[in-house]
């Protein structure tokens, strides 16, 4: 019998809304990478953080067994432990309090959740908006009308094999936003480009 090797989810992540989820799905296809992402409504809606502890409350997140029938994660089931696997979670900061922002982004909101070890806070200060200003991607503010155009025009979906070109336009977004404090963005691109190397 020939022996399969199985290309297991590295990651998982949930978007705030339409312009994360362009950017994902931007940095995904051009790596070609085993990635899942998850939005609310396609990122028509948007996901905050005051709502991400009912999030992982419930349906595949809820308990380690759901989430590996869901998801084809690498588990040591001896050990009930996720191997090779993080839990991205890219979220604008703007629609809540300082004390929540604060306990999203150290992690804290998180402490009694099983996921907890596996999930790596991604913030944007105020909002992804700001980052791509200070990045000099976008030069001005646009409206919320205009956001799902704009961004997939700047983050394109790639449709052509993996190459030294695709890998270098997500290295370029990197370098972008690399010494913008607001942000750790780049934690989640280092993850990916990893990855690559890896495979």
């Amino acid at each position: 019998m020939p022996s399969y090797k199985i290309n297991y989810t590295r990651c998982l992540v949930i978007v705030h809304g339409k312009s994360e989820l362009n950017m994902v799905k931007y940095i995904k296809t051009n790596l070609h990478l085993p990635i899942i992402i998850h939005s609310k409504e396609n990122g028509k809606s948007s996901i905050q953080i005051t709502g991400l502890e009912k999030l992982i409350s419930g349906g595949s997140f809820q308990t380690i067994t759901r989430f590996t029938k869901e998801y084809t994660v690498e588990y040591d089931k001896k050990n009930k432990v996720l191997k090779n696997f993080k839990l991205f979670i890219i979220m604008d900061t703007d629609d809540c309090d300082d004390v929540t922002k604060n306990k999203y982004i150290t992690g804290q909101l998180f402490d009694s959740h099983w996921l907890k070890p596996y999930i790596v806070p991604i913030y944007n200060i105020n909002n992804l908006e700001d980052i791509m200003i200070k990045a000099k991607i976008m030069c001005k503010r646009i409206s919320d009308n205009e956001k799902g155009t704009f961004y997939a025009k700047i983050f394109p979906i790639n449709t052509k094999p993996l190459s030294y070109n695709t890998i270098e336009q997500v290295n370029k977004l990197k370098n972008s936003i690399l010494g913008i404090k607001e942000t750790n963005l780049y934690e989640f691109i280092d993850f990916c480009l990893d990855i690559v190397d890896a495979l």
